[in-house]
């Protein structure tokens, strides 16, 4: 009975350790973070001050910080940050449809594959902003080029991930798929995807951050709406603080969407 008890406790600090050291590890992530912060805002006070950093450079932390508040506090800021998460999430929405689409049918050929990955490995690394005064003429000035030119730049690091994903497949995994008599929607669904799923969802993370850089650009290069043209239309009449405050606004909303998305493809245990 006694040995029964001393085992017993001894799986219960195993289950408690895990815990302890996934707390500490949260604890040191955080205090690492708020450390970063603070360095941030000495340094920033630093230059305002001593440094001699110009204001139309370096805007006063303070006045950063009033403007944000009239910022958060202003309804058509909303409206403006409405317009460009809708940008976003649109144009997110489309890529991962086309991109994961096209990256799994390619994949199902192997000339097909073979073709294609290196030509969404270049669009990948083309830089798309030289063909956004194309997506202004063909679309026009409106979220509609926004949404276009963003999903244009996103789908090819997702169709890339996931075709190049699925075609990495240890063949372990296919035979043994094979030999428990998985049909052809299992193989793809169950051996193909969940093999692929690190690459994929990797492609997707990829895909978001395009997203978020090209709408912002796309609306400070030209646009009637959205906050890009918030800071373009502050910086155009020297209200840098105003400016830096949308920036920061941008950081936060950005910071919110991608949580979002990492919580959406994180993997669910049953």
């Amino acid at each position: 009975m006694t040995a029964q008890v001393t085992r017993a406790d001894a799986d219960m600090k195993k289950r408690k350790s895990p815990s302890r050291g996934s707390t500490t590890h949260r604890l040191r992530v955080w205090g690492l973070r708020l450390a970063l912060v603070t360095v941030i805002v000495a340094l920033w006070l630093f230059a305002n001050r001593p440094g001699g950093i110009s204001p139309l450079i370096l805007p006063e932390l303070g006045k950063v910080a009033q403007s944000f508040v009239d910022l958060v506090i202003t309804p058509d800021t909303w409206r403006q940050a409405g317009i460009t998460v809708f940008e976003m999430v649109v144009a997110f929405s489309i890529a991962a449809v086309v991109g994961l689409g096209t990256g799994f049918a390619l994949s199902r050929n192997r000339i097909s594959s073979r073709t294609a990955e290196p030509l969404f490995a270049w669009g990948y690394l083309f830089p798309f902003v030289l063909l956004y005064p194309l997506f202004l003429l063909w679309v026009g000035v409106g979220i509609q080029s926004k949404i276009a030119y963003a999903a244009t730049g996103a789908f090819f690091p997702i169709a890339y991930n996931t075709i190049r994903g699925l075609r990495s497949i240890d063949e372990r995994y296919l035979k043994v798929g094979k030999a428990f008599g998985a049909s052809a929607f299992q193989m793809d669904i169950d051996v193909k995807l969940g093999a692929a799923r690190p690459m994929i969802l990797s492609g997707l993370r990829i895909g978001s951050s395009i997203v978020t850089i090209s709408v912002v650009l796309a609306e400070l290069l030209g646009s009637n709406a959205g906050l890009g043209h918030e800071i373009e239309q502050a910086s155009s009449r020297f209200q840098i603080a105003n400016s830096y405050a949308v920036v920061v606004l941008l950081i936060v909303i950005a910071a919110v969407l991608q949580a979002g998305l990492e919580r959406l493809l994180k993997p669910r245990h049953k």
